[in-house]
């Protein structure tokens, strides 16, 4: 990770702190961090390339394939105030959602690859339609999570996400039934 770049990602999630993601100004960041708009630049096209790069280092740091599930309520809980911001706005909403799809699609992915033999023989599209089911249902269960102010509580909602994702034998049997 780009140190610098870190810092001006980190710059605007203090921003965002403060004020809405659409106030804040390329201008705000580099005249809290006394540099030129010139260096923003160099490592970012736009405000929401700063945004989508702080959210994606954030799930890195804390969200990892061998606790997905929990990682993924935990990111909620300990980001509530980052995640609250960004869903107040409607572009750092899109940009924080899409992010949040990718990165958790990529990880179920190596999960998959990693534990499912079977899981390997699919074709893209395949593997495409078993990875976009199952996000997107994690994906649900994190935005009412999020809407309910984070009740019933933690632990019920990552039960409903390993019950949507059921068990290895579960994802076999529905791989097989996409190969035959």
């Amino acid at each position: 990770m780009n140190k610098r770049k870190y810092e001006f990602a980190q710059e605007l999630n203090k921003q965002m702190q403060e004020k809405m993601f659409s106030k804040v100004s390329i201008s705000d960041i580099c005249e809290t961090m006394d540099c030129s708009r010139q260096s923003f630049y160099y490592y970012f096209n736009t405000l929401n390339d700063c945004l989508a790069y702080y959210i994606k280092e954030s799930f890195k740091n804390q969200i990892k394939e061998e606790y997905l599930i929990s990682d993924l309520f935990n990111y909620f809980d300990n980001n509530a105030n980052f995640v609250k911001r960004c869903n107040e706005d409607p572009v750092a909403k899109t940009i924080f959602w899409e992010s949040l799809y990718r990165y958790v699609k990529r990880l179920l992915d190596i999960i998959y690859s990693k534990n499912i033999v079977e899981y390997l023989a699919l074709y893209g599209e395949q593997k495409e339609a078993i990875i976009s089911f199952y996000v997107s249902g994690l994906l649900e269960q994190a935005r009412i999570y999020l809407n309910n102010n984070f009740n019933p509580g933690k632990e019920k909602f990552v039960a409903y996400c390993k019950a949507i994702i059921g068990s290895a034998e579960d994802t076999r049997a529905m791989i097989c039934r996409f190969t035959n």
